[in-house]
């Protein structure tokens, strides 16, 4: 038994879970980039409503309100800055002056409908889920138990091994739709940082040089530790049967020592990742400052999606320790292979 032996045997009820997860975080990655265009819609409006209020003056002749006008605008625009080619998502919205208000509505029910998608798929899938994937481990369960009783494997390691198989369930439920959110929020990421600046998603690309030999070496490290900790765990049951404190408290101590070896590789992982992100973020306060003129809008989502960009890689550490998990749990469950069909 495997997990891809498990995802076969029931890949129409995972596909249905995972299906679930892509669809809410695409509608997720796309916010901060509607979101944005909301706040440069309301700053629209304010502008709109004081450019009108100057003109509608009467107490100023023209000549004091177009100098005025003028002013406002250099002190809007920025002196000498050049004009912006209109997106597609621009050019769709619907402006009145007679109403600038009105202006707001389009990026505003667009984020409206990606918040509800996203919101409501959300809440289907937490409903789901549970029962998608208690159904999968009944079943996991109930044939490593009778593999093993046909094996005459001992009871305390048939035990031991159900709970094992356990990680099957968290790797399905909760690891696999991170891995699939943390995949499409650095891709979307990019592909938004890319639309904003060329330079900005190059930069980000080049984390994945240190994350690629770190982690190449964080699985050369940690493989060993992982069995040396299941190797420890097979044996709870034997232990605790024993009935000695001063031996429980000794199988724990040892049952820690590879787990503290795990923790350090991870910290390490991480600490390489973080000094990237330094580096980073450094060219991009430089681009975004000294190369480019952005909104407040387009100052918010690259800042969105950065951050998105961000959490999504340094979570690899922990996930990449789960998925080490797996491999070993999957070599000892190897023999258990006839996984039957529902």
């Amino acid at each position: 038994m495997n997990l891809f032996a498990i995802i076969k045997g029931y890949r129409n009820l995972i596909l249905l879970a995972l299906s679930l997860v892509i669809i809410e975080n695409i509608a997720w990655i796309v916010e901060p980039f509607i979101f944005g265009k909301v706040i440069d819609a309301v700053i629209d409006v304010q502008i709109i409503k004081k450019e009108k209020k100057i003109l509608e003056d009467t107490t100023k002749t023209e000549e004091e309100k177009k100098l005025e006008l003028s002013e406002y605008e250099e002190f809007i625009s920025g002196e000498g800055a050049g004009e912006k080619n209109t997106s597609l998502f621009d050019s769709l919205k619907i402006k009145f002056n007679e109403n600038p208000e009105i202006s707001i509505l389009f990026p505003l029910s667009i984020w409206l409908f990606a918040f509800a998608i996203n919101s409501g798929v959300g809440a289907l899938r937490r409903s789901v889920d549970p029962k998608i994937f208690l159904k999968i481990y009944t079943k996991i369960a109930t044939i490593i138990s009778r593999n093993s009783f046909r094996k005459n494997i001992p009871t305390s390691k048939t035990t031991a091994r159900v709970e094992l198989s356990y990680q099957f369930i968290v790797f399905m439920q909760y690891r696999a739709p991170e891995i699939i959110e943390n995949i499409i929020n650095t891709i979307g990421a990019l592909i938004a940082l890319y639309y904003f600046d060329w330079r900005i998603s190059l930069t980000c690309l080049f984390i994945i040089i240190p994350i690629y030999f770190t982690n190449k070496l964080y699985f050369k490290r940690v493989m060993p530790l992982q069995k040396e900790f299941h190797d420890e765990y097979e044996k709870i049951f034997e232990i605790f049967s024993q009935k000695d404190s001063i031996l429980i408290s000794k199988y724990f101590s040892n049952l820690a020592k590879p787990q503290k070896k795990i923790a350090n590789w991870g910290a390490f992982n991480f600490s390489v990742i973080r000094v990237s992100f330094m580096i980073i973020f450094l060219v991009i306060l430089y681009v975004s400052v000294e190369l480019d003129e952005f909104s407040a809008g387009e100052l918010y989502s690259i800042v969105a999606y950065l951050w998105t960009f961000i959490t999504a890689t340094e979570y690899l550490p922990e996930l990449l320790e789960n998925i080490t998990s797996i491999r070993d749990i999957s070599r000892r469950l190897k023999l258990e292979s006839d996984l039957e069909s529902t």
